[in-house]
């Protein structure tokens, strides 16, 4: 297949390139066609994630990953010493999954941590004022997703990423810590305004009606 040639990992630093933005949108649009081929309900899933409600997004998150990841994909790479899945997989995933926003005008970022298991995405939308964060771990056991996806999504806040500086003219925003022990997960999420202070207030997640 031509876009397993064109993506190259380095196994031994789990890290992937795509090599120009022409080969990046189209296997962006491999991804989500592939997947949303037999996705049925879950179809929108991606939309959700970024316009909410986030406690809907966490509920079907989880029935998603079970169905759609490969249960060969995420046993590569274990080890004697680690049962944990290499970030990287769980990372070209949902990398794969969110830049189809781009074509419905979204930013989409990703930064990853060198020393940590953590992979952050960000997703902006100027037009809706909206920005999502996510950060994404893979865990050594699965009696640790809950404690990790918890722990990622404190990280959010403690390291300052939803600095409004950074931020500008976003006025909703939407955080998940999402952690993965092979086809087992878990996410936590809340949904956050800027109020009159320029501080981020978390309220319940009203939903952003479809424009």
């Amino acid at each position: 297949m031509l876009i397993s040639v064109l993506i190259f990992v380095k196994p031994e630093g789990d890290q992937f390139k795509i090599p120009n933005q022409e080969v990046m949108n189209d296997w962006a649009e491999w991804i989500v066609n592939t997947v949303g081929s037999d996705l049925g309900a879950n179809k929108d899933i991606v939309d959700e994630c970024v316009k909410g409600p986030v406690n809907s997004f966490q509920q079907r998150w989880v029935n998603f990953v079970q169905h759609q990841l490969d249960p060969k994909s995420v046993a590569k790479g274990q080890g004697p010493k680690s049962r944990r899945t290499p970030e990287r997989i769980y990372q070209v995933f949902l990398l794969g999954l969110v830049l189809g926003l781009r074509l419905k005008g979204w930013e989409v970022n990703i930064e990853e941590r060198a020393r940590e298991c953590y992979i952050d995405i960000q997703l902006v939308s100027k037009t809706m004022r909206i920005a999502v964060l996510i950060k994404l771990k893979s865990s050594e056991k699965p009696e640790l997703v809950q404690k990790d996806a918890k722990m990622a999504l404190t990280q959010i806040e403690e390291k300052n990423y939803r600095n409004i500086e950074a931020l500008q003219g976003v006025q909703i925003l939407r955080e998940y810590g999402i952690a993965c022990y092979h086809l087992k997960s878990h996410i936590e999420g809340r949904y956050l305004e800027l109020d009159a202070q320029r501080r981020w207030v978390e309220k319940a997640d009203p939903g952003t009606p479809s424009r």
